[in-house]
């Protein structure tokens, strides 16, 4: 709860904020005065003024927290404004479209997809009868909810969780929920086949790192077996199907992301046999997905720290769940008429950021000061994990973007039956369990180099 806090804006935002703090302040809320950014006067004690966001004095501050009144709209002076606050033990706060709210790591971390041309996705939605695997999930969730504000025909969403069918279906009642998994094909096709999509988004998939390193044998039967039975039984009833890929697939070198290689180049052929569309989609880290390290962040400060990291220099693509579900719906709406066939879109994410900053901003977020009252380690990369991650592969070359904000790549065209041999070759290690020789398979299935890199890596 806000007892004391200063508002932060232009003189004009402010008189704004105070004019209309009924509508937002809670009553126990004490306003102590003013920082302003700019020229002008405000209603409140003037405590300092700065003339742009970054020169920021805030050490003056006698109060707990701090609101943004017009939040910059740069996530790096954001980013600036709550380092000077932590520094002066402040809590930030937002006053967003007249509500208030503590500030957020998605305000200030991930990159906002340029021009979303929502009237064309919903060309594309409107009417259609629409399936998402996995959509009970952060990602397929979020994108569910978009989907049935776009006049669908029918909206499916199939998952393996029986607690996330049951609460997206308490939140989308209109939708039909189906419990099935996707490694089980006759299942999945028996489900296709009475719902019978027109579009698929497939966001199911085994997404930790060191978990697919640790059951490589589950993370093919999902990844690779699970795709495959997706992709049949949505060609089956003549659906496209856009396919929830990642940056790990990108010169892999953890099974995950060989995983996700190897369904990219699946879908990339059966992209160029047609008819049907299969269409991949990269995304970077997902900001407060299951699983992620931001709500391990939080947990860890919640226990008082520390923080833990698991090299400082490594870096890391973010996008927040609502950006991952634009980009796949503005994927959809273009990839699936872009020509020619056979690429893998990426999502323009903007730099890629350390992992130890997205650490210090979690800390500053609860007004305390990293290193100094909340500490950080650093316990070394995992198995299968890399400092630094790309969004364009050594052996692909861009085309031309189909979209703002998004590219498209393509590599060397692989025959759709070489790729279904090696498809069968892993299902078979799968299935009988054989850990120890699916990490050679699976990376000679997705090019001899990138095994070798691999071995040589022990």
């Amino acid at each position: 709860m806000i007892r004391d806090a200063i508002l932060v804006g232009s003189a004009q935002a402010v008189c704004e904020a105070w004019d209309a703090r009924a509508a937002w302040a809670p009553a126990s809320l004490g306003v102590r005065g003013a920082v302003l950014v700019g020229p002008g006067d405000a209603p409140v004690a003037l405590i300092s003024r700065a003339p742009i966001w970054d020169a920021l004095e805030l050490n003056a501050a006698q109060a707990s927290s701090l609101i943004l009144v017009d939040p910059p709209a740069d996530g790096a002076a954001k980013r600036a404004v709550l380092t000077r606050a932590a520094e002066a033990g402040l809590k930030c706060f937002v006053l967003v479209s007249g509500k208030l709210r503590r500030m957020r790591l998605d305000d200030l971390i991930g990159r906002a997809l340029g021009d979303v041309d929502f009237a064309r996705i919903r060309d594309v939605v409107a009417g259609k009868r629409v399936l998402v695997t996995g959509g009970g999930g952060s990602i397929g969730g979020e994108l569910a909810r978009r989907i049935a504000t776009l006049g669908p025909a029918r909206l499916t969403l199939l998952d393996s969780s029986e607690h996330n069918l049951y609460r997206i279906g308490l939140e989308l009642p209109d939708s039909v929920q189906v419990l099935a998994d996707i490694r089980d094909a006759s299942s999945v096709g028996r489900w296709f086949a009475k719902e019978r999509p027109e579009i698929v988004f497939h966001a199911a998939a085994l997404k930790q790192v060191p978990m697919v390193e640790a059951f490589p044998s589950e993370g093919i039967l999902t990844n690779v077996v699970g795709l495959q039975n997706v992709a049949e039984a949505a060609r089956g009833c003549g659906a496209d199907m856009i396919f929830v890929s990642t940056d790990k697939a990108v010169d892999p070198s953890g099974l995950m992301g060989a995983s996700k290689r190897l369904g990219e180049i699946y879908c990339q052929a059966l992209d160029r046999a047609g008819p049907e569309r299969a269409v991949s989609v990269r995304l970077g880290n997902v900001l407060g997905s299951a699983g992620s390290v931001t709500p391990i962040f939080e947990r860890q400060l919640a226990d008082g720290g520390p923080l833990t990291v698991t090299d400082p220099d490594v870096t890391r693509f973010f996008v927040t769940i609502p950006q991952a579900a634009d980009a796949l719906l503005q994927a959809a709406a273009v990839g699936l008429t872009a020509e020619p066939r056979g690429s893998v879109l990426v999502i323009e994410m903007g730099e890629a950021l350390p992992v130890v900053e997205l650490a210090r901003e979690v800390v500053r977020l609860e007004g305390l000061r990293p290193d100094i009252d909340v500490p950080i380690i650093f316990t070394g990369l995992r198995a299968g994990e890399k400092l630094h991650e790309a969004l364009v592969a050594s052996d692909e070359w861009q085309e031309a973007d189909p979209a703002p904000g998004v590219s498209a790549v393509a590599s060397p065209a692989r025959a759709l039956e070489d790729v279904l041999a090696a498809i069968d070759g892993l299902t078979a290690l799968a299935r009988e369990g054989a850990n120890d020789k699916i990490a050679a398979a699976l990376f000679a299935a997705i090019g001899a180099s990138a095994a070798a890199d691999r071995v040589r890596a022990g």
